[in-house]
């Protein structure tokens, strides 16, 4: 799972180099903040896609470690679908190995799907994940409450989304919603902590 963390880590490096790169522009060259707000945006959209990606890894190379009899299965992972092609492809496979035919159909698996929602989330560690608390869990590791940490999450998701898909424009005044340096820092700080955090309870 080392693989995973380490894309995380540069994903989140590329975050901050954008931020290095906001705060030079308007503290050395000049530029105004509401000019070059676009770059604390994308630094939301960013981390956010990291975590996902991360959660992907995360959930990709536990449900391998469990195929292959190096950690123990749990109750989702045992009732993963797939199909009978799919369960013939694995069975009977020789080249490729049958561990690479199953990884491509956990990919062929989640590919469409999202996991930045809380909910999703959790739904997504159950598979490699025996915790049944997980929120709670995580919460505690990082010195919050459940609700706090889950609502905290739900608005950079909500955020994102809203840059994502509505340009970030207000949609009942037209304007541009304002973002600040500060604000855009601590949602990229929390993703930071929250990968982290998951990392080193599930690896």
């Amino acid at each position: 799972m080392l693989r995973a963390k380490q894309i995380f880590d540069k994903g989140i490096n590329r975050v901050r180099n954008i931020d290095t790169l906001f705060i030079h522009l308007t503290t050395v060259l000049g530029f105004k903040p509401i000019d070059v707000s676009d770059l604390l945006r994308s630094e939301i959209v960013y981390s956010l896609s990291s975590f996902d990606r991360l959660v992907h890894d995360l959930v990709k190379l536990g449900m391998l470690d469990s195929f292959k009899g190096n950690r123990t299965p749990t109750n989702a992972y045992k009732n993963f679908s797939i199909s009978l092609n799919q369960f013939d492809a694995i069975n009977n496979a020789s080249v490729p190995p049958a561990a690479f035919i199953f990884e491509q159909t956990i990919s062929s698996a989640h590919k469409h799907l999202s996991f930045q929602d809380p909910d999703k989330v959790s739904e997504a560690l159950s598979l490699i994940w025996h915790e049944n608390h997980k929120w709670q869990k995580i919460a505690t590791e990082m010195g919050m409450t459940q609700n706090n940490l889950k609502t905290e999450l739900k608005n950079i998701v909500i955020r994102r989304n809203q840059i994502v898909h509505e340009g970030d424009f207000d949609l009942f005044t037209g304007d541009i919603q304002p973002i600040i340096h500060s604000d855009a820092k601590q949602s990229v700080d929390f993703i930071d902590n929250l990968g982290n955090t998951i990392y080193d309870l599930v690896k």
